[in-house]
């Protein structure tokens, strides 16, 4: 099995490479390299005018990074459960 990266958003090993603008498939958050030291910076950049830090909200509020985003998600497989 291939190795998967964590999602910064939802925690699930959905990405093939981290920080490479890759959109997960499980929250819809597009990995542009931001993480815990900077999760309450809105960057305005692919993610819009949204933090990490309210994606990570949104996801446990409605299973998405926003919740305009909630009919494009997925549950997660199995195996992008995995543990650290």
């Amino acid at each position: 099995m291939e190795t998967r990266f964590r999602c910064p958003c939802c925690g699930f090993r959905t990405l093939a490479a981290p920080d490479t603008m890759e959109l997960c498939p499980v929250c819809w958050w597009e990995d542009d390299g931001q993480e815990d030291a900077d999760a309450a910076d809105v960057r305005l950049t692919v993610n819009g005018a949204i933090s990490l830090s309210e994606a990570r909200l949104h996801f446990i509020e409605c299973g998405a990074s926003h919740p305009r985003f909630v009919p494009h998600v997925r549950r997660p497989a199995v195996e992008e459960m995995a543990a650290e």
